[in-house]
C-alpha cells in the first residue's frame, strides 16, 4: 500500500480521485487552504495541491474539507441498535470513527459479548475501535452476567481494533489498589495502551493518585474548574453530550486555545431518536461553534485530538499518508455535513447513505433467564418502620436519598400515589438466581400500571417500577417472553413493548422501527402525565451503584455516598 501511495504522490501512477475546489481545514498547522485539490490513492491521501492527476475528479463546489468526526467514547448498545444499524444513522452525520466501550454487553455476556461486537462491526463505512471493558462486573453490589479478569484480556491485545482499557469506573478501588483492578491497569499500561477514566467530582490528592495509576482521560466532569484541574494533572477531557448527561455547554469555559489539544468529544449514551433528530458529533460541533470556539480548534476537538490520545494511526487530519476520511460542509455558521468520504470514496450525501452495505448475520444466545415468578414475589412486608425512597432528579443521573412512611394494606406496603411513590424492583436475569431487590421510588409520575426494562446500568438486570403488583408481574413475564426490551403494562394488558433480543440491549430491527416505538412510548407517557424526562431511560440508571446517592440492585439498596448496602427499613 505504501508503495502505491508513494508512486501516486510522485506522479508515477495516477491517483484514484481528486477532490477539487475545496478549502482544506488544516488542523496540523492551524490554517485554511483555499482553492485546494486533495488527491487520494487506495483510500489514503497522496497529496494536497501537488498537481497530481487522477482517474476521477469530484468538484466540492467551494466547501470546506475537514477530517471525519470521531466519537471518543460511546456505548453503541445504548443507541438500542446493532453496530451496523448504528453506522447507518451516524455516518451520514459525518462520523467516520467511534471508540466503543462494549461495557453493557460485556456485563451481560462477557467474552462472548465482546467477541460479538468485534465480529458484527467489520466491513462497514464506519471504523469501530474498542476499549476492553474494565469493570465487568461493575461493582460487588449487584449480579452481572459475566466477569472479565486481566487473564481474559490478553487475547484482546492482539486485535488490531482494540486500543486500550475502557473507563475505570470504580475509582475507590483504584485508590485502595484492589489487586484484580490493578492487574488490568498494569496489563494495558505495560503495553503502552491508553486507559480511560470515569471519575465524577474527583479532585485533589485522590485525583492525583488516580492519574498516577495510569488513567489518562475522563468524560464525567461537571464543572469547568474540575475539567481544568484534570487537564493540569495530565488528563484528556471528553466533552460529553448524551441523551441524559449533557455536560458540553457547561464545560466549554474550560476550553482555551492554549489547552484545546487536551479536549475531545464523546456521546457516551445516546438514543437513536436523538441521533437521528439532533445528530451525533455534528450536533456537539455545532454547540461548540455556536459558543464561539475557534473553528479550527473545534475540528481538532471533534477529530484529531481523539486520534492522538488513542494512538489511531493515520486519522484526524487531511494530510499525506492519512486515511481519506473526510467531511465536506459549506459553512461554519451553521455546521451541517453535506458529503461524507470514507476510505477515499463518497459514502453519504445530504444526510443519507449513497448506498447500503451488507453485514454478515451473527447469532447470539438468549440472555434473559429469570426464575418462575408469581405475583407474591413482589410483596413488600410492612414492618411498622419508615422506608428509604429513591428520589429522582430531573435530567440528572444523581438521585436523592429520601425517607417516608408508606401506607400498608393487609400487612404489605403499597405505593403512595398521592406523594408519587411507586414500588421498584430489580430482578436478576442472568442466572435465574431468584434475587429480587425491592424498594420505593419517587418522581417518575406514573399513576397506573408498570414500566420495565432489561436495560439497567451496569449489570443490566430486569428493572420494573409500578403502582400495582399485577402490572409489575405482567411486565416481568413479558420481558422474559420477548428476550428483553422495554415494556409498559397495565394490569394484564401490555400497552406497548420494544423487543431488544440482542443481549436484552439492542434491537434486531431497523433504526426507523426502534425510533417509531420510542416515540410511541413517549406519547403514551405524555398522555399518562408522567413527570420524569424519558422515564424508561431514567429508570435504567436507578440500578447504577456508582452514581450518588441512593440506588437499587438485585441485592437491595445501595448508599453510594458511603459505598455500602443498606436496609430498606429505617430504624
Amino acid at each position: 500500500m505504501n508503495r502505491e501511495i508513494i508512486d501516486a504522490a510522485t506522479g508515477k501512477t495516477q491517483c484514484d480521485v481528486n477532490y477539487t475546489d475545496c478549502t482544506v481545514v488544516d488542523v496540523l498547522s492551524g490554517r485554511f487552504l483555499p482553492n485546494s485539490t486533495v488527491s487520494v490513492k487506495g483510500g489514503y491521501v497522496a497529496g494536497i495541491n501537488d498537481g497530481l492527476t487522477a482517474n476521477e475528479t469530484v468538484d466540492l463546489e467551494g466547501m470546506f474539507l475537514a477530517p471525519g468526526l470521531i466519537d471518543a467514547h460511546v456505548h453503541i448498545e445504548s443507541s438500542l441498535l446493532t453496530p451496523a444499524e448504528y453506522a447507518r444513522v451516524v455516518v451520514p452525520r459525518g462520523t467516520t470513527t467511534v471508540v466503543a466501550d462494549p461495557h453493557e454487553i460485556a456485563n451481560v455476556m462477557g467474552y462472548d459479548g465482546m467477541r460479538y461486537m468485534l465480529n458484527v462491526s467489520q466491513n462497514m463505512p464506519l471504523d469501530v475501535y474498542f476499549m476492553v471493558p474494565s469493570c465487568v462486573p461493575a461493582t460487588d453490589f449487584d449480579t452481572a452476567g459475566a466477569a472479565l479478569y486481566a487473564s481474559d484480556m490478553h487475547q484482546f491485545l492482539q486485535e488490531p481494533r482494540v486500543l486500550g482499557l475502557g473507563e475505570v469506573m470504580n475509582y475507590p478501588e483504584v485508590l485502595a489498589q484492589n489487586p484484580q483492578l490493578m492487574d488490568k491497569i498494569a496489563l494495558f499500561k505495560s503495553n503502552g495502551r491508553p486507559i480511560d477514566g470515569h471519575s465524577p467530582g474527583l479532585r485533589g490528592a485522590n485525583l492525583s493518585a488516580y492519574v498516577a495509576a495510569g488513567i489518562g482521560s475522563d468524560h464525567e466532569c461537571t464543572t469547568p474548574e474540575e475539567a481544568l484541574e484534570k487537564v493540569g494533572k495530565g488528563m484528556y477531557i471528553m466533552l460529553r453530550e448524551g441523551s441524559t448527561a449533557k455536560d458540553l455547554r457547561v464545560l466549554l469555559p474550560a476550553l482555551r486555545r492554549e489547552n484545546a489539544a487536551r479536549f475531545m468529544l464523546c456521546s457516551d449514551d445516546r438514543h437513536c431518536n436523538d441521533l437521528r433528530d439532533e445528530g451525533h458529533m455534528d450536533f456537539s460541533l455545532r454547540l461548540m461553534l455556536d459558543a464561539g470556539i475557534d473553528p479550527i480548534d473545534a475540528i481538532r476537538v471533534a477529530s484529531s485530538n481523539a486520534a492522538r490520545w488513542f494512538g489511531i494511526p493515520g486519522q484526524g487530519a487531511v494530510a499525506p499518508g492519512y486515511k481519506a476520511d473526510f467531511i465536506a460542509f459549506p459553512s461554519f455558521e451553521y455546521f451541517e455535513t453535506k458529503v461524507v468520504i470514507k476510505n477515499g470514496g463518497i459514502v453519504a450525501r445530504n444526510g443519507a447513505l449513497v448506498q447500503d452495505f451488507a453485514t454478515a448475520p451473527t447469532t447470539i444466545r438468549d440472555s434473559v433467564n429469570i426464575k418462575w415468578l408469581t405475583k407474591e414475589d413482589f410483596a413488600i412486608p410492612d414492618k411498622g418502620k419508615p422506608v428509604r425512597v429513591i428520589e429522582v432528579h430531573r435530567e440528572s443521573l444523581l438521585t436523592g436519598h429520601g425517607i417516608a412512611r408508606i401506607p400498608a394494606e393487609d400487612g404489605l406496603l403499597v405505593p403512595d400515589l398521592e406523594h408519587d411513590i411507586l414500588k421498584i424492583f430489580v430482578i436478576e436475569r442472568h442466572t435465574g438466581s431468584g434475587n429480587i431487590g425491592k424498594g420505593f421510588i419517587r418522581g417518575l409520575g406514573l399513576t397506573r400500571g408498570a414500566i420495565g426494562s432489561t436495560i439497567s446500568h451496569d449489570s443490566h438486570n430486569m428493572i420494573i417500577a409500578g403502582v400495582d403488583d399485577v402490572s409489575i408481574f405482567k411486565a416481568a413475564r413479558h420481558l422474559n417472553k420477548i428476550r428483553g426490551g422495554l415494556v409498559y403494562a397495565v394490569g394484564d394488558k401490555i400497552l406497548l413493548d420494544l423487543p431488544l433480543p440482542v443481549a436484552g440491549l439492542m434491537s434486531d430491527k431497523s433504526a426507523d422501527f426502534v425510533i417509531e416505538r420510542l416515540s410511541a412510548f413517549e406519547k403514551l407517557f405524555q398522555e399518562a402525565g408522567l413527570t420524569a424526562t424519558s422515564p424508561l431511560m431514567t429508570l435504567s440508571f436507578m440500578a447504577l451503584p456508582v452514581i450518588p446517592s441512593l440506588k437499587i440492585t438485585d441485592r437491595g439498596l445501595v448508599d453510594v455516598d458511603r459505598f455500602e448496602k443498606i436496609s430498606l427499613y429505617v430504624d
